[in-house]
């Protein structure tokens, strides 16, 4: 009965305040979601009707013609009504528009990294759809971008893959060129990084959410994200998001985070331990509150553009001086789950989760995300501290501010705990 459309929910409906036909599953979610709504709009259209024919009904009831000043006055009121019944309409299209390009993408199909000791690298093809029938439906992030904006995101990503898996997270590519993994430089079996089934499909896909967008856009990096039940948490177009924050705010864990878990080594020589081993040395200097010591971490590195931008737009650091005070400093802070991963020769990133102890309300838990960037001197050989990012990341809470660190110090950046957050770029 679904082949002739009879029980298909998704069968086109005409809605009559949105003007055009809108998928009937996304108006069951709109109905689902917003109770209210519906009935400010009938009020805020009820309330113009009656306004507007007041003079009508005051002399056809009444007996007596309304003047001048009662005749404006409803009309006022009634143009009034009109502009509250608009603007609820443009709500609800502007939520009904999201529902349907969420609902969309669910028939795209994709297929998720086998286990690395498994002959296959990725399962066999699933939809969206399906995958979100699981038992543990993951988060999906897809981003859409040629070859060097790829390689350049992609590259960013593996440093945050360990993350990635821990708040199942997937990946999935969709180029614009044809570059393929070999291109991005980037391994070929990543236990976060999905593939993408029917390529086409999921261009002609971002084409339609690019729809009126300039061809100097179509041509840089596109990207959304879905949560757990399909919804979008965002989605942008032009420039590649924070990728920290976001794992902060909509990418958080899903697993228990320990104090106890493994470090990993993502390199293919000892490199990889000599940035753990300086990684670890500006954790003890940090928590020790050793200035001379977090002086040598940095040596010479220069000033992080991310710390100046912050400084420019009126924020305000911190200097080591007083992060390092008694009472300002991590004392006691535990990290766990360490691992470095090498972008070139002279360039590494490192992650770790850190567990504070201070300011913490007893019988309660924190744990933040932490990534640092650093840089080989070529003249003494070392590895030098750039730049330090922390967020809170745990599964209860969305973080609500970020710290970033150079060698002049630190910078706050916070979110209003009551700001509520509108969905933008090319899902709405």
């Amino acid at each position: 009965m679904a082949g002739n459309n009879q029980f298909d929910i998704s069968k086109p409906v005409f809605d009559l305040f949105a003007l055009r036909s809108v998928r009937g599953d996304a108006l069951l979610r709109y109905n689902n979601l917003n109770q209210s709504e519906p009935l400010r709009i009938n009020l805020y259209g009820l309330l113009a009707l009656t306004c507007f024919s007041f003079p009508l009904i005051s002399e056809s009831i009444g007996g007596e013609a309304q003047g001048i000043v009662g005749t404006a006055g409803s009309i006022f009121a009634g143009l009034g009504g009109v502009a509250l019944f608009v603007n609820e309409c443009k709500k609800r299209i502007k939520q009904l528009n999201r529902f349907e390009k969420e609902l969309d993408c669910l028939d795209l199909k994709l297929r998720l990294p086998m286990n690395v000791l498994s002959d296959m690298a990725f399962t066999d093809a699933a939809s969206l759809q399906t995958l979100q029938k699981t038992s543990s439906p993951p988060r999906i992030l897809v981003v859409c971008a040629p070859g060097d904006k790829m390689k350049d995101s992609l590259q960013k990503l593996n440093i945050l893959g360990r993350r990635l898996k821990q708040s199942s997270t997937f990946v999935v590519p969709i180029p614009t060129d044809g570059s393929t993994r070999e291109d991005w430089n980037i391994p070929a079996r990543l236990p976060w990084l999905a593939e993408a089934k029917d390529l086409g499909s999921w261009l002609q896909y971002f084409d339609g959410l690019s729809e009126g967008k300039s061809s100097e856009a179509l041509s840089s990096f596109r990207w959304f994200g879905l949560n757990t039940n399909g919804r979008s948490f965002g989605s942008g177009i032009g420039d590649a998001p924070e990728w920290l924050e976001l794992m902060g705010q909509y990418l958080r864990p899903t697993v228990s985070l320990a104090e106890n878990d493994r470090n990993f080594r993502g390199a293919i020589d000892d490199e990889g331990d000599e940035v753990l081993k300086v990684q670890a040395k500006f954790y003890e200097n940090l928590i020790q509150g050793n200035l001379q010591g977090m002086q040598e971490v940095f040596g010479d590195s220069t000033e992080s553009t991310q710390v100046t931008n912050v400084i420019t737009n009126g924020g305000r650091i911190d200097k080591w001086e007083s992060c390092l005070e008694e009472e300002a400093r991590p004392a006691g802070m535990k990290i766990s789950g360490c691992d470095a991963i090498l972008i070139s020769k002279d360039e590494a990133y490192t992650t770790c989760v850190e567990f504070p102890t201070n300011a913490i309300p007893e019988g309660m838990t924190a744990t933040l995300l932490a990534v640092q960037q650093w840089k080989k001197n070529s003249d003494t050989n070392n590895w030098q501290l750039v730049l330090h990012q922390t967020i809170p990341w745990t599964s209860e809470t969305r973080a609500q501010g970020t710290l970033r660190c150079d060698c002049r110090g630190c910078v706050a950046l916070t979110q209003d705990a009551n700001e509520r957050r509108t969905f933008g770029g090319l899902i709405g």
